[in-house]
């Protein structure tokens, strides 16, 4: 009787479970590592609750829709918040004096909060029934799908909302001088950062099961499947390898154009000593190697995996570059922009798998080369 409850209340059941990590993670009081696992978890569990009442919106009764939607504005809120708040730290001074109106820095601060909040709106579009049919005559998804709507409304937020703090600052939030000045003093860039991307990893993992419809839609080997995880062939193992190498050549020579290309227009740069700072943390061999397979085995299932069989390379290799854009300016942007397009392709050419594993080793070697003080 217990298990067949918990079989058809599945979702209900996940709801209440990532509902529970979630307030955990945002409001709860723990400490050590259990809290820190808790909190790689917050992310991740709204966009699973997202998925499991759009589910039920679709399998069980239409007042789920609502719910739904609310939780979506919720994600794309709490999203455009946090990029506002992490771009108001890159302009606003250490200390702010209450009694002096500083015009410039009010312009600059309501620019940001303008900005995010149109790209917010522009988002929105994706409940547009006409532009996803257009779009569909594009990439294989269903226009009528609720799912794939909050889908497509997500994937937009998350293109167009990080961005905005570098558009209208010309510094990448995570870059700022009072942002390193803050994570210096608190240690933030000294921690170790072994068990937090294990975390990440772990959750991203779950959550893309999920989100993919494990033990709602699908079972764990369908869902293996659509996720375009399996086993590689020694053949894709050894193509993965040899492509991460020529991909870290290739990038060597295309990251200095793009830095003179995006210099020359007069567009900010990408500070590489910022940029290695903000790293510090990673660079032990443990660390490097963690943060190789977070990076590479996560970005590829959460992106390529999940996302680009419904919405094509195009969108998940933009999203993929907004994802750095805190902590890169526009030439960074571009080449993980183009980095994406490649693992896109070698993603629909064999499968996930590949890709996770050119994008780690790629890492791996770009970390290593740091770690021992090479340029990159």
């Amino acid at each position: 009787m217990f298990q067949e409850f918990c079989r058809l209340h599945t979702p209900e059941l996940l709801i209440a479970l990532f509902g529970l990590i979630f307030v955990f993670a945002a409001f709860g009081e723990v400490g050590g590592e259990a809290g820190a696992f808790l909190a790689a978890a917050l992310d991740v569990a709204l966009f699973v609750i997202l998925a499991l009442l759009v589910h039920l919106a679709e399998t069980r009764h239409p007042a789920y829709r609502r719910v739904a939607i609310i939780w979506l504005f919720v994600v794309v809120a709490g999203l455009a918040t946090v990029t506002a708040s992490l771009g108001a730290i890159a302009i606003l001074p250490e200390e702010v004096d209450p009694e002096i109106f500083n015009p410039e820095l009010a312009a600059a601060v309501a620019l940001l909060f303008l900005g995010v909040f149109v790209a917010g709106l522009v988002s929105l579009i994706g409940f547009s029934r006409r532009f996803r049919v257009w779009l569909a005559g594009y990439l294989p998804f269903d226009p009528d799908s609720l799912l794939h709507t909050v889908a497509l409304v997500v994937i937009l937020a998350m293109i167009l909302i990080p961005p905005i703090p570098l558009l209208v600052t010309g510094i990448p939030p995570y870059l700022s001088p009072p942002f390193l000045e803050f994570m210096i003093e608190s240690g933030g860039l000294l921690t170790e950062t072994v068990s937090l991307n294990a975390y990440t990893l772990f959750w991203t993992f779950v959550g893309s099961f999920f989100i993919a419809g494990a033990f709602v839609r699908r079972s764990p080997r369908e869902t293996l499947d659509r996720l375009g995880l399996v086993l590689p062939t020694w053949r894709e193992v050894l193509f993965a390898v040899g492509a991460a190498f020529v991909l870290v050549a290739a990038f060597h020579f295309i990251d200095q154009a793009l830095a003179a290309l995006v210099g020359f227009l007069g567009l900010p740069v990408t500070d590489e000593e910022a940029v290695n700072l903000l790293f510090s943390g990673v660079l032990t061999i443990p660390g490097i190697i963690m943060a190789s397979v977070t990076a590479g085995f996560g970005e590829e299932v959460s992106i390529r995996g999940l996302l680009q069989p419904r919405f094509g390379i195009l969108l998940p290799a933009l999203l993929f570059a907004s994802l750095h854009a805190f902590q890169y300016s526009w030439d960074g942007l571009i080449s993980v922009f183009l980095a994406g397009i490649i693992f896109g392709f070698i993603r629909r050419r064999s499968n996930t798998t590949t890709s996770a594993i050119t994008h780690t080793v790629y890492d791996l070697v770009l970390f290593s080369m740091l770690m021992v003080g090479i340029s990159i």
